[in-house]
């Protein structure tokens, strides 16, 4: 048999084969109520009440969010879940391209330069296609200069909107209000704004002095022999000396980290530069003279990268002109 609390109706199966005629007094697991059943049993087994259904995802509330920063792409996920939406996210441009399809966001918002897919080729390809078209676009660059950015969002790509990256996730939610989402009123009256946290202080990485080359123990000197009378011979000349090759430096110098953040930036500083100079750069991808034409254009950004990345990798190459080259190959420069 079924019984229930008398109070907090947790339903317990009772077994029907131990079942006697003075009842029982059972004890309620959640509530500790105490009460007497008709049927006594020496075990009972809780049954679990069934979980209420998830609340099944309103397209009119989706939106992605594809940011490669994930503290930055899952604070504005928070946000978005604040204000009543529905957030997915998305760390690069082929798995947001893929979730863009499958689940049809009512707006994307896009990293401009996500690793695999740029997000501003991921703008141009939904604007291209007749059944993603309709999905506002937020394109999010890298800007250097507040004021340098001047042109209509709708000819950067065909985005609906543009948002610097500094006004992320509050400055979502006027965009969103305008593309018709709906924002609960709670959220659109009072705005939380988290505190932050007091940066720690650096933590001092102790120098790694290079490997020295190791030097072969010197050979014992022969004992001297006994003089003998000098024979006529011809004296060869003396070889010369075999240089040895310096061993190349090892790369475990403790600034991969450092490497990988050169490369994440110029990434970021080329796609803005080439974002605000769309028809300039398609003209010297055609010319074959995209880093002559574009240099220019970089010396901002070059500045930017050479305030944030250590002189010793900053002096292995030239990371800005290696990614503005990729890019202009890409678009098809010989």
């Amino acid at each position: 048999m079924i019984a229930a609390c008398p109070k907090c109706r947790t339903r317990y199966k009772v077994d029907d084969a131990k079942i006697g005629a003075s009842g029982i007094r059972l004890k309620c697991t959640r509530c500790e109520t105490v009460f007497r059943v008709e049927m006594p049993a020496v075990e009972a087994e809780v049954m679990e009440e069934e979980a209420p259904a998830p609340p099944l995802k309103d397209p009119a509330r989706l939106v992605l969010v594809a940011d490669p920063d994930t503290t930055s792409c899952q604070k504005t996920a928070d946000a978005l879940r604040s204000w009543g939406l529905f957030p997915v996210t998305a760390n690069d441009g082929v798995e947001a391209i893929l979730t863009i399809q499958r689940e049809l966001p009512r707006v994307v918002v896009l990293d401009a330069a996500l690793p695999k897919m740029y997000g501003f080729q991921i703008c141009e390809l939904m604007k291209r296609n007749e059944s993603l078209r309709h999905i506002s676009v937020v394109l999010i660059g890298a800007i250097h200069d507040e004021n340098r950015y001047r042109r209509s969002p709708n000819e950067i790509y065909g985005a609906d909107r543009y948002l610097e990256r500094p006004d992320l996730p509050q400055g979502l939610q006027l965009l969103l209000k305008e593309f018709g989402l709906p924002i609960s009123e709670r959220a659109a009256r009072v705005t939380p704004t988290a505190k932050a946290a007091p940066a720690p202080a650096p933590v001092a990485k102790p120098k790694m002095e290079p490997p020295r080359p190791v030097v072969p123990p010197a050979a014992p000197t022969p004992p001297p022999r006994a003089a003998t009378p000098p024979a006529p011979s011809v004296v060869a000349p003396a070889p010369a000396p075999v240089s040895t090759p310096t061993p190349p430096t090892p790369k475990n110098d403790g600034l991969d980290a450092i490497r990988t953040k050169a490369e994440r930036l110029a990434r970021v500083v080329v796609s803005d530069v080439v974002l605000y100079n769309q028809d300039k750069f398609n003209r010297a991808v055609q010319n074959g003279t995209a880093l002559k034409q574009m240099e220019p254009d970089l010396v901002e950004g070059r500045a930017h990268f050479n305030a944030q990345i250590d002189a010793r990798v900053r002096a292995e190459k030239d990371y800005l002109a290696e990614e503005l080259l990729r890019v202009a190959r890409m678009r098809g420069m010989r």
